[in-house]
This record gives structure tokens, C-alpha cells and sequence, in this order.
């Protein structure tokens, strides 16, 4: 393991011990998208007990809403979607047909 990561883990570590749950920290943003760390909190399921963590939050700027990625292989598994030529060209297609129906109409 390189140096540079075991001081992120150990960044990561602190905040994991010093935050609130469900306190965010911004990471990111581009554009219109936010991804924020998140403390997530102790849960009890059927299965056992789920330790507090760390996530990544993925959410739109205007909203609080959004997607929680608690692993590396969730993460490669969402941009391997989001990076196929089939999402891409729904998205440019789903953007040109919202163009054309948007009518903005304006009161006197």
C-alpha cells in the first residue's frame, strides 16, 4: 500500500470518529453533481449488526436525495452503467426531446 493512501485511510479513519451520523462532507462538485462522504450509522438488520461506516453520496446540487456507494466495486459497477454508449445516447436523446418541449411562457 503507498503512502498517499494509508494517509487517506487515516483521514478517512478521524472523520469516521469525529462526525455525526449522517454529517456530510463535501468531496466534489461538477457541474450540477455533488459527491459528499457521509457517516452512515450503526444499523441492525435480520442478518446482524452493521458496524458505523463511511459512503460516498452522489446526489444532483438541488437535492438531497441520491445514491449511497459504500464499495470500490459499487462504484466501478455504476460508472460501467453510466459509461455504456446505450445510457449515454438515451441521456443525449432523453436532453434533445426535453429541449423541444420545454416552452417557457412568460405573464404580462
Amino acid at each position: 500500500m503507498d503512502e498517499e493512501l494509508k494517509q487517506l485511510i487515516e483521514k478517512l479513519e478521524n472523520l469516521l470518529n469525529t462526525m455525526k451520523d449522517w454529517e456530510r462532507k463535501p468531496v466534489i462538485e461538477a457541474g450540477k453533481a455533488v459527491i459528499e462522504v457521509v457517516k452512515m450509522p450503526k444499523r441492525e438488520t435480520k442478518k446482524g449488526s452493521e458496524p458505523e461506516r463511511l459512503a460516498l453520496h452522489l446526489r444532483l446540487r438541488d437535492s438531497f436525495r441520491g445514491i449511497f456507494i459504500e464499495s470500490y466495486s459499487e462504484l466501478d459497477d455504476i460508472l460501467r452503467a453510466l459509461t455504456s454508449k446505450s445510457v449515454q445516447d438515451i441521456a443525449k436523446a432523453i436532453d434533445e426531446l426535453n429541449k423541444r418541449r420545454s416552452v417557457v411562457e412568460y405573464k404580462l
